[in-house]
């Protein structure tokens, strides 16, 4: 059996077709997919107005930290060498780009990796490209409990 001429273009032209339909496709499904995830994370809920830590979670030796989470908000707690029992409670993003910061416990500073920025155990930039020092929660010892709250406000108003 032989192809004549004019089939042999009408086939090829399909088989190019359904390639290029099939490469398009999975290009634009490459595009939303990541697309589709950026505009989920546009709808974050805010953070709560306060967080309720318990004394067990709030226990840490002295120079050591512990990473939680505040909402979406990365947050650190680190029981300071210099004044032992002190909790001091940061945001743990960098005031650079937003990098997550991480406190080293070997030279008692926070280090943010993105940039080398490097601020002392109460948030004040030493070294780096950081414009800003870090940001403090607010706190209080509520009823054993100690209360966490982005803005002083409302800690204020928590009852």
């Amino acid at each position: 059996m032989t192809l004549r001429s004019e089939e042999s273009y009408i086939a090829r032209r399909r088989f190019l077709c359904g390639m290029i339909g099939g490469g398009s496709a999975a290009l634009g499904a490459g595009a939303a997919v990541p697309l589709a995830a950026y505009v989920g994370n546009l709808r974050t809920l805010p953070p709560p107005p306060f967080i309720e830590l318990s004394k067990a979670e709030c226990t840490l030796d002295p120079g050591t930290s512990k990473m939680m989470m505040y909402g979406a908000i990365p947050m650190l707690l680190l029981n300071p060498r210099e004044a032992p029992g002190a909790l001091r409670i940061f945001v743990a993003t960098c005031t650079h780009l937003n990098c997550t910061v991480g406190y080293q416990e070997a030279k008692n500073r926070f280090f943010c990796a993105c940039h080398e920025g490097v601020f002392d155990t109460t948030g004040r930039v030493i070294a780096g490209p950081p414009p800003a020092p870090l940001r403090q929660f607010h706190s209080r010892w509520n009823d054993g409990k100690l209360r966490v709250a982005l803005e002083k406000e409302n800690l204020e108003t928590a009852s």
